[in-house]
């Protein structure tokens, strides 16, 4: 069946089926419709994707439905099944053969490494590079060299300080079986050291700095096989590379001395930052697996399916993961389907490990398909070419300088990624994010942020102060004032609503130590806004307050019914501080009328003690009634009443 949805002009002829620029002298397809042939011009019109219309495509000279075609009678495709995902417009990159909703194929023209796919003819083929059977083959590390030899040529921002070493670093190059433990001051002033991004487990704890070991280590090394096999191939590859000191946390922080770790913690933005590479594992579950890929299986089955397109050949690959740093905050990666990341990069998952990516100047991931390169000079690669350069880089947002309420919401953006992370202790829940903060805030320093409290910096706590817990977890017990996004565990969403109704007046944090570590003995705010008295209704999987006669839905911190809550019962009394407010529009079709309401954002408190009037933070509400109403903002004022609190 002839199935034409709409007509458009194109620049170029294309294909009706694949979508494809079409071969010159190409025919216009004849297919049968209503049991009498029918010409269709090409040049016009979308075609339904069906086998017997790939093959009359074919015929009549269309490579790329020729390709098809060769692509699904290798894969010995079910037509019931099988889908062909075309180019969506004149400028689209590429197309993808899915069998399933989760398996995809695409076909690569095998041509000249980084040439623009749309000087091709034939654009929607995307230029694609053949890969080996490991990622230590030869050409791999040859990649990697070549990586790193041209950001070291071309790109000033990927450049380190002179003159910074971390307190201990390993040396690997006395011996091919040894690694040896030195000490800052004797490396020599002109090397340059790598850096080690990996997920702790079991074989990781063997190895780990004591002081039982560290004067043992310090003299006469640690033998190469005592290393779990992840960490003897990150020494085989930086040997290879020519870099001869790597920085291993397990094995440069004395782990069994408080002081040490924290002295050390303290200083990750500079160790991360001045590495001439970091090294990321980024597949490796364990510290047992090794770093490198192993890609002669199935899944990286490389097939050719056509002799040439502009005189290449064109190859058939199941489609690569590669991911973006959005792509991994949301569990997705870029040109498929949602997937499980924790299982093609376990690494990524970590909380540690976003400040090591977002620091690094340079990192080298070694995935389970491939090695992928990104830089702080915008630069993302792969070897199957999947990316291009791009000034996309995260890294960006610490280096912006930018308007203060822009920085405001790019610290937000950060708070949002970082909270996706899993942390295996509730107590490092700033550590790990501290030198990201440090880092921003020395980028930011022409435009004062203030003081750095509880993860929140002070002169921008109207556009932070407002954040959620979308998926409330019980509560930890790490000692972070209840109105910090710190103070809970799981996913965190920031809202800039700069609200003028709410006053702050103080902010009295002290610290253990140093800010950036989270060490807080106390945390208060001192602010002057509305307060509006309300109670507190919970019941069949869902929590509303009541203030005055109107109902908003309650998006509580933490699990309510956890051991460590407040005692709150329904009907409890809350009170909800009148932070700021938002806006709803509707439409009537019928009138062409726009109705626009304004609705409070409040955020959700318990009192402490009436008469210091302190308060504690348990939830918030954006004033949906759940039942397509809004709370209004004048009415809820109306039950307020300005005063001075604190929070706790």
């Amino acid at each position: 069946m002839l199935d034409i949805v709409r007509s458009i002009v194109r620049r170029r002829s294309r294909c009706g089926v694949c979508m494809f620029a079409l071969d010159p002298g190409a025919k216009p397809l004849k297919l049968d419709f209503g049991g009498k042939p029918v010409t269709v011009f090409y040049e016009s019109d979308y075609h339904e994707f069906t086998r017997d219309n790939l093959a009359a495509s074919a015929a009549r000279g269309c490579s790329h439905c020729k390709c098809i075609v060769r692509a699904f009678d290798i894969q010995q495709v079910d037509f019931a099944t099988a889908r062909w995902w075309p180019p969506r417009d004149a400028l689209g990159a590429w197309g993808y053969l899915e069998l399933d909703s989760k398996v995809k194929f695409e076909l690569s023209v095998a041509g000249e490494r980084g040439k623009d796919v749309l000087e091709s003819t034939h654009a929607c083929i995307r230029r694609g590079t053949k890969i080996g059977g490991s990622t230590r083959d030869e050409a791999c590390l040859d990649q990697a060299a070549a990586w790193l030899e041209a950001c070291r040529r071309d790109h000033d921002d990927c450049r380190a300080a002179a003159g910074f070493r971390p307190t201990r670093l390993l040396f690997l190059g006395d011996s091919p079986g040894v690694v040896r433990l030195v000490e800052s001051m004797s490396v020599p002033s002109d090397a340059v050291y790598a850096a080690l991004s990996h997920r702790w487990t079991e074989e990781t704890l063997r190895v780990r700095l004591e002081h039982g070991n560290h004067a043992q280590r310090l003299e006469h090394g640690i033998p190469i096989d005592a290393f779990p096999q992840m960490m003897r191939d990150v020494v085989f590859l930086l040997r290879r590379l020519g870099i001869l000191y790597v920085w291993i946390d397990c094995m440069c922080i004395v782990q069994d001395d408080v002081d040490d770790w924290r002295r050390e913690a303290a200083t990750m933005a500079s160790i991360y930052t001045n590495a001439e590479l970091t090294v990321a594992a980024t597949w490796c579950a364990t510290s047992g697996q090794s770093l490198f890929g192993d890609r002669s299986g199935s899944d990286f089955a490389q097939v050719d399916v056509a002799s040439t397109v502009d005189g290449d050949p064109v190859f058939l690959r199941r489609v690569l993961p590669h991911f973006t740093w959005q792509d991994i905050a949301n569990n997705w990666f870029a040109g498929s389907d949602f997937v499980d990341a924790e299982r093609e990069w376990p690494l990524l998952s970590r909380g540690w490990v976003y400040q090591e990516q977002l620091l690094s100047r340079r990192m080298l991931h070694l995935t389970r398909s491939e090695l992928i390169w990104e830089c702080s000079g915008g630069r993302m690669d792969c070897e199957c070419g999947w990316y291009r350069a791009s000034d996309e880089s995260q890294q960006v947002l610490i280096r912006s300088q930018v308007k203060q309420p822009v920085a405001g919401k790019s610290w937000g953006t950060i708070v949002g990624e970082y909270s996706k992370r899993d942390l295996t202790f509730g107590t490092d829940k700033l550590p790990a994010l501290a030198g990201v903060a440090q880092a921003f805030g020395d980028s930011h320093g022409g435009r004062d942020l203030g003081r750095y409290v509880c993860g929140m910096w002070e002169q921008d706590l109207q556009e932070c102060f407002f954040w959620r817990a979308t998926e409330p977890r019980p509560r930890p017990s790490c000692g972070m004032p209840s109105w910090s996004w710190a103070s809970v565990s799981g996913n965190i969403e920031c809202w800039s609503l700069g609200s003028e109704r709410v006053q702050f007046a103080d902010v009295l944090v002290s610290h253990v130590g140093n800010e950036f570590m989270g060490d807080v003995h106390e945390g208060k705010v001192t602010l002057t806004g509305p307060l509006a008295p309300a109670t507190l209704h919970c019941g069949d999987g869902t929590c509303k307050v009541k203030v005055g006669d109107q109902w908003s839905v309650f998006y509580p911190d933490y699990t309510l019914e956890s051991s460590d809550a407040l005692t709150l019962t329904p009907g409890s009394p809350v009170f909800c501080l009148v932070f700021g407010q938002g806006t709803s529009s509707s439409r009537d079709p019928e009138q062409g009328l726009l109705w626009e309401r304004t609705y409070a954002c409040f955020l959700v408190l318990v009192c402490v003690d009436e008469a210091s009037r302190v308060y504690q933070r348990i939830g918030l509400s954006e004033g949906d009634s759940g039942n397509d109403e809004e709370v209004e903002l004048d009415a809820m004022l109306g039950v307020a009443e300005t005063k001075t609190i604190t929070l706790i």
